[in-house]
């Protein structure tokens, strides 16, 4: 174990900075070297713990952040500390060729078994975070045809109900209600557009997201706020499942300056460099106590949006004094 640790702080890896981590490591080369004492045991290959763990760990550094191929990097370090021993072990106990191989070939065996267990567990975490956001969305969407579209359909049907009721006895009456029905009918209709519309938009079309955000701007920001956008960089370098995920993340920090911080402005910047993405939207509206907010489905939204990127998320913001979201997502190739 501390051949491994050695190695590992030398590739400064994350998977030896914690004590839990450790253990989990430690446990691993243990069981990893039952398997290698016992080849062909199916008592030892079948261990649930191992399972169990392996299955904890993939979610954990999934949670955490860690990428993938930090687990790689473990699995080759930890058979180059094992299989030394391993050699010494089998020919110590007088074990021929034959033995030798196939000790080293359960030794990988275990070794990658246990790196599969974890990938399987580290996509199915991700998998999760993805159908999580994709039902906020779509949670979101349903909470706007209601509280929108069908409280304006409601009303309307409610004011020709009533045109009926005043249409033979007082015409003015009457022609007032059809008038508020017309109204009420295309304030629902405006709204559908809307939501058909955002839908539509995509980073991905001809245009990019620079057009994307331009096109959300001229739909959904009302004309008493001013929109700056300010896009540098090489965007062309971010493949178009980040650039699309970005702009929905932006999209996002964009309708919630508009519909609760009252801005005046909101400035988007997307500069794109050094490997990275580096994102703001920034509004002088009233602004809130960051410590004192839940778990809103947009800010849930957007913090796993990015996570899933493997990019940082923050918001910055106090009452009186607006906010500011900053995203940074990693973009290998920029420079």
């Amino acid at each position: 174990m501390e051949r491994l640790s050695e190695r590992l702080r030398v590739l400064r890896s994350p998977l030896v900075a914690t004590e839990r981590a450790s253990a989990q490591l430690r446990y691993q080369l243990g069981s990893v070297l039952d398997d290698a004492e016992h080849p062909g045991d199916p008592t030892i290959a079948t261990d649930l713990r191992t399972a169990h763990l392996a299955d904890e760990i993939g979610a954990t550094r999934a949670m955490l952040g860690v990428h993938p191929v930090e687990s790689v990097r473990v699995a080759i370090e930890m058979f180059a500390v094992l299989l030394p021993l391993v050699v010494r072990e089998v020919r110590a106990s007088g074990g021929d060729d034959d033995a030798l191989c196939e000790a080293a070939g359960t030794l990988e065996a275990s070794i990658m078994r246990r790196v599969g267990l974890g990938a399987v567990s580290y996509a199915s975490y991700l998998l999760k975070k993805v159908n999580n956001s994709h039902r906020d969305e779509r949670n979101r969407i349903a909470r706007e045809l209601h509280d929108r579209v069908a409280h304006s359909i409601g009303v309307a049907m409610q004011e020709l109900e009533l045109h009926e009721i005043y249409v033979k006895r007082d015409s003015d009456r009457a022609r007032q209600k059809i008038s508020a029905a017309r109204a009420l009918m295309e304030e629902a209709l405006a709204a559908v557009r809307e939501t058909a519309q955002e839908l539509h938009d995509s980073a991905s079309d001809h245009g990019g997201l620079r057009k994307a955000l331009s096109d959300y701007a001229a739909a959904h920001v009302p004309a008493g706020i001013e929109m700056i956008t300010a896009l540098s960089g090489d965007l062309a370098t971010m493949p178009l499942a980040v650039s699309e995920e970005l702009y929905i993340i932006l999209r996002e920090a964009i309708r919630n300056a508009v519909q609760h911080a009252g801005p005046r402005t909101i400035r988007v910047t997307v500069e794109v460099r050094e490997s990275k993405a580096l994102a703001k939207v920034e509004d002088d509206g009233c602004g809130f106590d960051v410590t004192m907010t839940g778990s809103g489905i947009g800010l849930r939204s957007m913090s796993e949006r990015v996570e899933l990127l493997d990019g940082h998320f923050m918001i910055t913001s106090a009452e009186g004094s607006g906010t500011t979201v900053s995203i940074t997502i990693p973009v290998p190739g920029a420079s």
